[in-house]
């Protein structure tokens, strides 16, 4: 989250992955659960919504995967309100643009069939101090495997997906299918900067894979600690 002032007004800017349609839909039900509606109202002109209630005003712009929000409040709120207002108006921000906040320091794997792996993976976050979250370890709740992947895979600040060779092909080596759609997906989420692509095994890699990090290990993942540090500490999640 950027933060700066502007002539009176307190401007806060935040990326986000979101289409302008879903941005929309999920910045008009943050207003619609905020302040009751007797008092705050808003309108969207285009893709800036402009929104009012006593005392304070303000504008939310979303271009080119860029929010900003710009607020100003009158004079005659007092000091701990108005740290209460630009609190609620930074978090709310950082909310519907689905970014990543700075206490998260949470870790979701991604793997297949190799548990050994795994198990080495979670060894080393679990020795950094690092929370991790595994699918198949996480309670269900009811919910589909969709459903649960979408929801605590918006608990997660970082993903590291773990590729070995799962499924042999005539004349390839590659990862399980779930472990391709769910890169792609933290990929979407997260951006390609919060994900560490692992592999191992003379994996055939997707060839667009642009811009993200990905190491080579061969026999243990705890060949290439060093690199996740390296890629957590990016991204603060260690210090």
């Amino acid at each position: 989250m950027k933060k700066t002032q502007e002539d009176g007004w307190y401007v806060f800017e935040e990326k986000t992955t979101k289409s302008f349609a879903r941005f929309r839909t999920d910045a008009t039900r943050a207003l619609l659960q905020g302040v009751p509606g007797i008092v705050t109202t808003y309108e969207w002109r285009g893709k800036t919504c402009h929104i009012s209630t006593l005392g304070v005003e303000s504008d939310l712009t979303f271009e080119d995967g860029l929010v900003r929000c710009k607020v100003r409040i009158s004079w005659y709120w007092m000091w701990w309100a108005r740290r209460k207002v630009l609190s609620d108006v930074e978090n709310t921000t950082i909310d519907i643009c689905g970014a990543v906040g700075p206490e998260n320091k949470t870790v979701f794997i991604v793997h297949g069939h190799n548990i050994e792996k795994r198990g080495e993976l979670q060894a080393i976050l679990g020795g950094l101090g690092v929370q991790s979250i595994v699918l198949d370890e996480a309670d269900s709740m009811g919910m589909t495997v969709i459903e649960k992947l979408q929801y605590y895979a918006n608990t997660c600040a970082f993903a590291i997906v773990l590729m070995t060779p799962d499924d042999l092909m005539p004349v390839s080596k590659r990862a399980r299918q779930n472990v391709v759609l769910e890169l792609g997906w933290f990929m979407a989420h997260l951006g390609r900067e919060r994900v560490l692509l692992l592999y191992t095994g003379g994996l055939e890699i997707p060839s667009d894979l642009m811009g993200i990090v990905y190491v080579e290990f061969k026999d243990s993942v705890r060949e290439v600690k060093g690199r996740i540090e390296q890629a957590l500490r990016g991204c603060g999640i260690i210090g």
